[in-house]
């Protein structure tokens, strides 16, 4: 969580995923910038840790995880 919180919105990242997908930077940061971040700034302070999972990390997960799948990028682990 950065120092300026909730002035500045946290940073998600899933290093397992690092370099999988193009909407993600070095150490599996994974990419607010366009959609999230503008929509972070206009609702501080009311915004939290709870919106940034659902509003940041949700429809991420719903677009890159099928395609990943899809490509046999990321597989069940009992498989």
């Amino acid at each position: 969580i950065p120092v300026t919180y909730p002035g500045t919105a946290p940073e998600i990242a899933i290093p397992e995923l690092d370099g999988k997908t193009a909407k993600m930077y070095r150490g599996g940061k994974i990419c607010l910038d366009e959609h999230f971040r503008p929509l972070w700034a206009r609702n501080v302070p009311k915004f939290g840790l709870a919106h940034l999972m659902a509003l940041g990390l949700g429809p991420w997960l719903a677009v890159e995880i099928p395609d990943l799948i899809a490509k046999g990028l990321v597989q069940h682990k009992d498989k």
